[in-house]
Order: structure tokens, then sequence, then C-alpha cells
């Protein structure tokens, strides 16, 4: 008997609820998963979400053809390392403006650094089984706060003109 998906557990149900109700109704969004979009929060969300539903390994070997308001994904256990450290950047540069994974740590053996250093934020820990599950999200719009220091009026410092010779 196949085991449920971890997306099937009451902390990735909370979250993936939490990371649709942003949405407007007719975003496209992308499931990457090994198993079907059957979880009550992603089919409950909204009657007018579109989504689009690949394979991990399938997603990899497929050229780039859209970018989506939201990817989530169920990393499996059986990826190496470095096709889900693929995956989840690929999926972070292309596919979405914001991700939501569910990475097995134990299984991959990568340390929160790993993930940290794709820009990610980690919001959760269960067991789903056997298995230690983090989720893991990146949102494009809060990855980085703009520093005081970036605006118009420190670039072109007007009150020199004319005093100083470069």
């Amino acid at each position: 008997m196949k085991q449920a998906s971890p997306a099937h557990a009451p902390a990735a149900e909370h979250l993936i609820t939490e990371a649709l109700r942003h949405l407007s109704s007719a975003s496209t969004c992308l499931w990457v998963a090994d198993d079907e979009l059957t979880t009550a929060a992603a089919s409950n969300s909204a009657t007018s979400l579109q989504w689009v539903s690949r394979t991990p390994l399938a997603l990899l070997s497929e050229p780039w053809q859209q970018r989506y308001a939201i990817a989530i994904a169920v990393v499996p256990a059986e990826l190496a390392p470095s096709q889900a450290l693929h995956l989840l950047s690929s999926l972070r540069d292309l596919h979405a403006r914001q991700v939501l994974a569910f990475v097995p740590t134990n299984a991959l053996g990568w340390q929160a650094a790993d993930l940290l250093a794709l820009g990610m934020q980690r919001h959760a820990r269960f067991h789903h089984g056997a298995q230690l599950i983090e989720a893991w999200s990146f949102d494009i719009k809060t990855y980085k706060a703009v520093p005081d220091w970036l605006n118009p009026r420190f670039w072109a410092n007007p009150e020199h003109w004319g005093k100083f010779r470069w």
C-alpha cells in the first residue's frame, strides 16, 4: 500500500491553504509531485484556480514554458540531492513567483543552510510516517527588504554639483 503524500498532513494542508489564500481568483498554479493533486486545501481553496500538474523529473526534463503564481512541490525522497536542488532553484527562478516546498530532510541529507542559500524560509517541521518533512517557502515579494539607503536622494548628490572636480 502506497503511503499518502506529505501534502496530506494537517500541517501541510494548513500551509497550502494560507499560501493560496492570497492569490487572485484567476491564478494559474503549479503542482509538482509524483502523485496527483488531491489535497483538500488546494481543491477547496478557490474554484477558479487553474492547476497544472507535473512530476519532478518531467519538470526538470521539459523546457521552460510558463510562469505560475505559485508552485507547490513535494520533493520525493528518491530524488538525488543535486536533482532536488536543481528542482527547487528552477521553481524559484523560472516557474513561479512563490514556491512552497515539502522537503524530506533526513532522506536527502540536507542542512538548513542548503535551503537558506536558495533564499527560502522554513515554516514548519513535521513527521510523515518515518520521514521528517520540512516546509520551505520562497516569495520574490518578501525575499529582501529594501534598505534605507536605496532611494533616489542618495544617488546623485546634487548638493555637491559644481563644488568638486572628480
